[in-house]
């Protein structure tokens, strides 16, 4: 018999001590735990935050979304000459640094493949988890997905992959004739209030975004829903990594 209600918590890139924090809000009998991805690359501590998802996700039946910088990770595996370089121009030196257990830079002085291979050395599980990370889950009348859906389509779920993880203003200014409330992350909210000072949830025409920032100096947050409606809102201040 599935949850009553959801838990779900939004970007952390790393910050693994506000995703410490903010777990303690969460009541796992009822509440069932979601991740919108966004879990590595940025903040200082990506492997932590990685080891602490998977966890949730094998012991805890918790729901990890897949997020751009999971396919971004996932894509440098499994062809590590060809995606470094836009690996690494998205935080992703940072996280190998923590999975390794290297200065940063040290892991420039490697080649590409030898990066990939030690980092599947080091996390033998990574490389298929990453690749089974789902692109959406729904809850009631809520659709949860990292960046958002092509609502161009008469049927959301034809969305393709790149835009479940990529999608930005087609998505946020487009109607949303879904019949559901969307629940994202991908986009700073402080981009959508066009305001860099604003980390609180942004909402419109059913369309929710919780990514507020906590790798810029704002908040990690994670929103409570039942099948019909949001119950509660937390957020954990976070301090921006010099």
């Amino acid at each position: 018999m599935g949850k009553e209600q959801a838990f779900i918590i939004g970007d952390i890139h790393g910050m693994d001590q506000a995703l410490d924090d903010i777990l303690k809000k969460w009541d796992k009998a009822s509440q069932q735990l979601v991740f919108v991805g966004d879990y590595i690359d940025r903040g200082h501590n990506s492997a932590a935050t990685l080891q602490k998802v998977y966890a949730l996700n094998q012991e805890e039946g918790a729901i990890c979304l897949r997020g751009n910088h999971e396919q971004l990770l996932l894509d440098f595996l499994d062809h590590p000459m060809m995606n470094w370089n836009l690996y690494k121009r998205n935080g992703g030196t940072t996280t190998i640094s923590n999975i390794l257990e290297i200065p940063e830079l040290q892991i420039n002085t490697f080649s590409a493949k030898r990066i990939a291979k030690e980092v599947m050395q080091t996390l033998p599980w990574l490389r298929d988890w990453l690749s089974h990370l789902p692109y959406y889950y729904t809850f009631g009348e809520f659709i949860v997905v990292h960046a958002g859906v092509d609502l161009s389509l008469t049927d959301w779920r034809q969305t393709k992959p790149f835009d479940f993880i990529w999608i930005r203003e087609p998505f946020h200014y487009k109607d949303n004739h879904t019949g559901h409330t969307i629940i994202f992350g991908h986009t700073p909210t402080m981009m959508l209030h066009q305001n860099f000072n604003d980390f609180s949830i942004w909402q419109e025409d059913r369309k929710i975004g919780i990514d507020t920032g906590a790798v810029y100096g704002g908040r990690l947050t994670a929103i409570v829903i039942d099948a019909h409606t949001v119950l509660e809102t937390y957020q954990i201040e976070t301090h921006k990594e010099n």
